[in-house]
């Protein structure tokens, strides 16, 4: 039977291969909604799992430690000097013992109380050597001095020989010497006052009656003097100094007698 198809040759046709099957086709793989499609994402694991199955601790907060009285009080009472530098010390042997936190405050007292145990040190030795501590511990003493002194002049007694008056209107301090030297002035009489400042010129008119008086009744022999006086300022009279002094002063110049300690 010939072929179905002849080459014009004459030759038949070759055999027909069979076709080669083909494989089947795919669709490309989607994930479901919401996934990666490398797979699931795994799920956070929580911090204290991570750190280990028992979970996390707490500590309980130390309380704060309480300062120690004893440098309190060394702070408090430098300004006395060596009172605060012992509390200071005794603060700190008992910060030691009760690990208290007042260290520092105990160190500050001590090195205040030195502080000012060196000023107060200072502080007497200049008082000292100008002599304001002994003007301020002094008290009149009547009659005559046995040697040169300085005193205040509200601390002027009767009988005590004033070498020189200052010639300002306010006389702080006077200079005594023993009568027997030459002087400007003796003390004849104290008078005290009371009540309110009578004023300058008031107290003046009173001062001189009061004691041309009683100069008047000492008996001078040859000596010839004239009566003197000194009153307080207003701002003495209100510091409690309402004393007058009556003085007789030398006439012609200074005085070598004792009119008055005899």
């Amino acid at each position: 039977m010939p072929s179905a198809w002849q080459d014009p040759s004459g030759r038949s046709a070759p055999p027909t291969a069979p076709p080669v099957p083909q494989l089947p086709t795919q669709q490309p793989f989607a994930p479901p909604s919401g996934q990666s499609m490398y797979g699931a994402r795994p799920a956070p694991v929580p911090q204290q799992q991570a750190q280990g199955g028992y979970g996390a601790f707490t500590f309980p907060v130390a309380p704060k430690q309480k300062l120690e009285p004893l440098a309190v009080a060394g702070v408090a009472t430098s300004p006395l000097g060596p009172v605060g530098i012992a509390l200071g010390l005794l603060a700190r042997n008992r910060i030691k013992q009760t690990r208290r936190r007042s260290m520092a405050l105990a160190w500050t007292g001590v090195a205040l109380g030195a502080l000012f145990t060196f000023g107060w040190a200072l502080a007497t030795s200049v008082l000292s050597m100008n002599g304001t501590i002994d003007r301020a511990l002094e008290s009149p003493q009547p009659g005559d001095v046995s040697q040169p002194r300085t005193v205040a002049a509200a601390n002027l007694a009767v009988g005590n020989c004033i070498q020189t008056l200052p010639p300002a209107q306010q006389v702080g301090e006077v200079s005594l010497v023993p009568c027997a030297d030459d002087h400007i002035a003796q003390v004849v009489s104290l008078h005290a006052r009371s009540g309110d400042f009578p004023g300058a010129d008031s107290l003046a008119a009173d001062a001189t009656a009061t004691c041309t008086a009683d100069i008047e009744q000492l008996d001078a022999g040859d000596a010839s003097f004239v009566p003197w006086y000194l009153v307080p300022s207003e701002a003495g009279w209100d510091q409690g100094n309402t004393q007058v002094v009556c003085l007789l002063r030398g006439d012609a110049g200074p005085l070598n007698v004792d009119l008055i300690n005899t």
